[in-house]
């Protein structure tokens, strides 16, 4: 099973517990909300959200038996408090309101860390408000996530590693690109993405190696022939020209 395919949202939980003394002793249903991701084909992790849906407590493995048997998926708070914030935050971003869009991936973070479309939100956020720190942190995470280099999410990773060289973030830039290579080793314009930052870098024998390995899987890559050409006219100094590509 794909990563996209796995089961991820808000359930709830009800149990019966017992209320009372003596007589006056009686039963009452109980409802709890739980945020349930699917990690493999049986485990599912389930971990406990307060009244204003905050995780708390560690979470805990259940298998799928468990899960159906026990557990209730809640589609319309799922897609209020994880969807709906989702296509918001994106929305303020698109129009530059990012201090808006930062709360809104923040709500789905509260309930959901891990969310890839959120974490790459909130890191370009971060990055275009020059707030160089917190979108370190969020690179950080999702370098650690496969999930974020899967092909649906290339045209958000694509966008991060942009966002990172333009900001001279280069070795950081190096490392995501890196970590995306490893998962897709013929995607011929990651390596053109990995030899431009090389090229402002200036470290122009690395530039034109990856342009090559570029060309090697797409000889029609008129990006990797340009950046070639911009390589060999390039006198050798420290500083290499910010060039659009």
């Amino acid at each position: 099973m794909t990563q996209e395919n796995r089961i991820s949202g808000i359930f709830s939980l009800k149990t019966t517990i017992k209320v009372g003394f003596g007589v006056t002793k009686n039963t009452a249903l109980s409802e709890t909300y739980w945020f349930v991701k699917e990690i493999d084909d049986d485990t599912f992790e389930v971990q406990s959200l307060d009244m204003d849906f905050k995780r708390q407590g560690k979470p805990v493995a259940i298998t799928r038996t468990k899960l159906f048997e026990d557990y209730h998926l809640e589609p319309d708070l799922s897609y209020r408090l994880l969807s709906q914030p989702l296509l918001v935050g994106d929305h303020y971003r698109a129009t530059a309101k990012y201090a808006n869009a930062e709360q809104e991936y923040l709500k789905i973070k509260r309930i959901d860390e891990d969310n890839i479309r959120a974490n790459f939100g909130l890191g370009l956020v971060y990055l275009a408000m020059n707030k160089t720190e917190k979108a370190t942190y969020i690179f950080d995470r999702l370098v650690r996530l496969e999930e974020a280099f899967e092909p649906r999410h290339k045209h958000l990773f694509n966008e991060f590693g942009i966002s990172l060289r333009k900001k001279a973030l280069f070795e950081e830039a190096l490392k995501y690109y890196y970590r995306a290579h490893e998962l897709s080793k013929d995607d011929d314009h990651l390596l053109l993405n990995i030899a431009r930052v090389y090229f402002e870098q200036h470290r122009l024998p690395e530039a034109e190696a990856t342009a090559r390995e570029a060309l090697a899987i797409n000889p029609e890559l008129i990006e990797a022939k340009r950046l070639l050409e911009h390589i060999w006219s390039t006198p050798p100094r420290r500083d290499a020209p910010h060039i659009k590509i």
